[in-house]
């Protein structure tokens, strides 16, 4: 595999920083400080990491003003280090490409519009009525229900399951395992026999959207669910019917919605964090990992439920202490109206 390689000037230029060195070396990959090598970049983003800068072999690192002094290779000086970092991995980043066209074993309705440049994969089935447009990659087994539009440049990749009338915008990412589309739990209960809800909502996916490798996001039953521009969810999250996250919402793995729930704009989720159904939340607002969200927030925050990690026998002293809050809080009302009445008879 050939791999293209920036020069630190090059790379300083793009990033429209300062670099300090020889700015003709080539730099073709990105590694951590440790393990770098001199054709490799990495970069500081904390004081904790300091030591390493005297042993890296890096060709290139990029950090902040404060620590260039302390580096012994080329260096590019930029405010935020790890900003940097991310935008120097796009431009270097070696994930394979497919070739253009449509392979043999593919199955593509004729009714469905093929785009310019796509990339149609080994075993992906294409129903009738959809839309794939320009530069839209589909890995093997990618099954796209009836009336689906896929928008430009977006990549899906192998065994991801889209049902019908799903629409994904451009540039959108979506990783292997995903389902799209897929019915809400939607249930009505007639004397203990559960009758199904039939789920007749979309699933509406903006631009510039990442779904992480067997994350679930159902349909609507009545009205879409929606997934806002830049929305970034991490493998195995689980999206609800009739949900909508605004725009970057960005959720960790195991995260989950519950129906009609609403996630303003710029939202942060941390691992296996819980938000119940029919609620509104802030934009801005965060959600510490393991935590669950059971009412609304007017006013952006962080938010955290649970308790921290203990030793199992302080743990288990807690949980007895904490059946007995109610006992103790009663007590506490009680002993206060003694204290008040003593407090007036003297």
């Amino acid at each position: 595999m050939s791999v293209k390689e920036y020069s630190v000037a090059e790379i300083a230029r793009l990033l429209d920083a300062e670099f300090y060195g020889d700015g003709k070396h080539l730099i073709g990959a990105i590694a951590s400080l440790e393990n770098a090598k001199a054709n490799e970049m990495s970069f500081l983003n904390s004081q904790k990491y300091t030591s390493i800068l005297n042993t890296t072999l890096a060709g290139c690192v990029l950090l902040s003003e404060e620590f260039k002094s302390s580096v012994k290779t080329n260096c590019i000086v930029v405010k935020d280090p790890y900003l940097a970092f991310a935008k120097v991995a796009q431009l270097l980043d070696n994930t394979p490409i497919p070739e253009t066209g449509v392979h043999e074993s593919a199955c593509v309705a004729k009714s469905t519009q093929l785009g310019s440049k796509v990339s149609i994969a080994a075993g992906c089935v294409i129903e009738n009525d959809c839309v794939i447009e320009d530069g839209v990659i589909l890995g093997p087994n990618v099954v796209v229900g009836r009336g689906s539009k896929i928008g430009q440049q977006t990549r899906i990749f192998a065994n991801v399951s889209i049902y019908h009338y799903v629409e994904i915008g451009r540039g959108c990412l979506i990783h292997a395992g995903a389902v799209i589309g897929s019915d809400g739990f939607g249930f009505a209960n007639e004397k203990g026999k559960w009758v199904k809800i039939p789920q007749t909502g979309k699933v509406v996916i903006g631009d510039e959207v990442e779904v992480g490798a067997n994350a679930c996001i159902d349909r609507g039953a009545l009205n879409n669910t929606i997934i806002g521009n830049g929305v970034k969810l991490d493998n195995f999250c689980h999206i609800a019917h009739n949900v909508e996250l605004g725009a970057n919402v960005a959720m960790a793995a195991y995260a989950g919605v519950a129906g009609s729930s609403k996630v303003g704009d710029y939202c942060t989720f941390s691992g296996r964090s819980t938000i119940l159904g029919h609620l509104e939340i802030a934009p801005g607002t965060h959600v510490t990992a393991c935590s669950l969200i059971n009412k609304s927030n007017k006013e952006p925050g962080v938010f955290s439920s649970g308790t921290g990690m203990q030793d199992n026998k302080t743990w288990r002293k807690n949980v007895a202490r904490f059946r007995q809050l109610d006992d103790m809080a009663k007590q506490i009302k009680e002993l206060n109206k003694q204290l008040k009445k003593l407090q007036g008879d003297s």
